[in-house]
């Protein structure tokens, strides 16, 4: 399941159906990144697309009837009434219309009533509705879908729904669908996606049941959005904020894909260590064949190289941007104490020793350094962690000063939204003695990385599908013939770390490690900033905070 070459392939086929002669590729504002993610613009260049706009753009009245049109749309109400307009009025010679989902029977024959001209030449389904990240990481960019009582709002859940199901169909599968017990909002959006697949089989005709969808909510892992991370991808987003691929690095748009930058691919998921140390090596490939002399003891050092070697950036490719990515996040991690931070995180979710916890918090806040997130993600997780049980989160409160209204406001959010009554009793650990053994072991053996010993509760749910152990996700359909795939679904967003571990899982099933392949999939890509943001927006009128 490789979603990035599958949305290549249908949008490249759109492209050589409209034949050779120029062409100009209409898009709405939530397919633009579709194609952004799949291809970079020179790519579709060369298919002979020389024009890109976006359909809310008609700026020019101008007839321009030597290009043919490609248009690449979501189905709505809106875009329909865009394209009834166009093709009243054609500007275009050829218009092929290619619609990211389902569009209804109504909406077809008001397309064809416009189209007094015949112009239009061809319609087509391509199930290709929300964005490819990776070849098994998919979003919608689709934030705020809550309302005060935490239910998905209709408008969003519709959204959900329609985005599994092109999800589904663009690889091909007609699933198993499962869902968490405890969440109304995932039986809903499930059961809409079964009730899908069973009134439309024929859509599903070729598809394989080899696969397990599971949907999941993201009040089962509060912890995980709230850490700070430490492999790459996660480390840019968690700091920096990824949107399609691209990021804002000291004022450059930088962009990062895995099919144009072979450094990011190879180090997607690497510690910060190990990529400071795989540029580093890079450059000092370069120096041997130069023949040059230059000691390289820190990221300033890199930069200055790179800056003083133009060579090295024209022959290297990619690398330079991330000496300059590397460098900015160096910088971020000292200016805001986050290394301290970030072990103090761990020890909370990882550990578990209240006393040392509330004692390292205690330091950590009277540091003019620790800005107001880590302040808030601090006492969350400690809340998080120790609720339910005798704590001293009244006192750590007394330390905020100004920051305690809105602190306390945001905790007690989190905690009706993903607390105790929500959330798996073993999200920090079970309790049997197995995993009171376990933890024993890990602590006597030591931890390679102090900075990465958390693992999301996304790898236990994954590990309880692949054994088959699911009486917490009810099935909604006919069960799968073999369970070669699963796609995980998680209403309220998902994380790089959790990405990370997904890709970690495929690399070693392409290892020969066996395993099924898996997809993660979400409304949106959540770090700290955007998971607060969620609940702290929140209509307040109601009570719900």
């Amino acid at each position: 399941m490789d979603l990035v070459q599958s949305s290549r392939k249908l949008i490249s086929d759109m492209i050589q159906l409209a034949g050779s002669q120029m062409k100009l590729f209409l898009m709405d504002a939530e397919t633009t990144p579709t194609v952004s993610c799949a291809f970079a613009q020179s790519e579709v260049m060369q298919k002979e697309v020389y024009i890109f706009d976006r359909i809310e753009n008609k700026t020019s009245s101008e007839n321009i009837k030597n290009l043919k049109c490609i248009v690449f749309v979501r189905p709505t109400a809106q875009n329909i009434e865009r394209l009834v307009k166009e093709l009243q009025d054609p500007r275009f010679s050829q218009y092929y219309l290619y619609f990211t989902n389902t569009i209804n029977k109504y909406d077809v024959k008001r397309l064809a009533e416009s189209d007094k001209n015949e112009t239009v030449r061809e319609v087509q389904e391509v199930f290709l509705d929300g964005i490819p990240l990776r070849k098994d990481l998919f979003t919608m960019n689709l934030n705020h879908i809550f309302d005060s009582s935490f239910s998905v709002k209709e408008s969003e859940a519709e959204r959900i729904k329609s985005g599994i199901i092109a999800l589904l169909l663009q690889l091909r599968k007609a699933p198993a669908v499962r869902y968490q017990k405890t969440s109304s909002n995932c039986k809903k959006i499930a059961d809409e996606v079964a009730q899908f697949i069973r009134r439309e089989n024929g859509l599903f005709e070729n598809a394989k049941s080899d696969t397990t969808l599971l949907v999941i909510e993201r009040s089962q892992d509060i912890a995980t959005p709230l850490l700070n991370q430490w492999t790459y991808e996660a480390m840019i987003h968690e700091m920096l904020t990824l949107t399609n691929n691209r990021c804002t690095c000291t004022d450059q748009s930088i962009v990062l894909s895995e099919l144009h930058d072979d450094f990011f691919a190879k180090n997607i998921i690497s510690n910060f260590g190990e990529i400071g140390q795989n540029i580093k090596t890079l450059i000092s490939e370069f120096q041997e064949k130069k023949h040059i002399n230059k000691n390289l003891e820190s990221i300033q050092d890199m930069k200055k190289f790179v800056e003083d070697y133009p060579q090295f950036k024209k022959i290297s490719g990619t690398v330079s941007k991330h000496v300059t990515l590397v460098g900015e996040l160096s910088n971020l991690i000292q200016k805001h104490n986050l290394l301290e931070i970030s072990e103090c995180e761990q020890t909370i979710v990882s550990e578990g020793d209240q006393n040392k916890c509330v004692n390292k918090i205690r330091t950590l806040l009277k540091s003019p350094k620790t800005r107001e997130v880590d302040i808030l993600r601090l006492v969350l997780l400690y809340a998080i962690r120790y609720e339910g049980t005798q704590n001293e989160l009244e006192s750590l409160y007394r330390q905020l000063g100004p920051h305690r209204s809105k602190i306390e406001q945001t905790v007690k959010a989190l905690l009706s939204y993903g607390g105790s009554r929500r959330r798996p009793a073993d999200l920090f650990g079970g309790q049997s003695t197995i995993d009171i053994t376990k933890r024993f072991i890990k602590g006597l053996k030591g931890v390679e990385n102090i900075y990465t010993q958390h693992s999301p509760y996304l790898k236990t749910i994954i590990e309880l599908c692949q054994r088959g152990r699911l009486d917490n996700y009810p099935l909604l359909s006919n069960d799968c013939d073999r369970m070669d795939n699963i796609i995980v679904f998680i209403v309220g967003g998902a994380t790089y770390e959790e990405a990370a571990f997904v890709r970690s899982l495929n690399e070693r099933r392409a290892q020969g490690f066996g395993g099924p392949a898996v997809v993660l999939a979400g409304n949106c890509m959540l770090n700290t900033k955007s998971f607060l943001d969620e609940f702290t927006n929140l209509d307040r009128s109601t009570g719900a905070i």
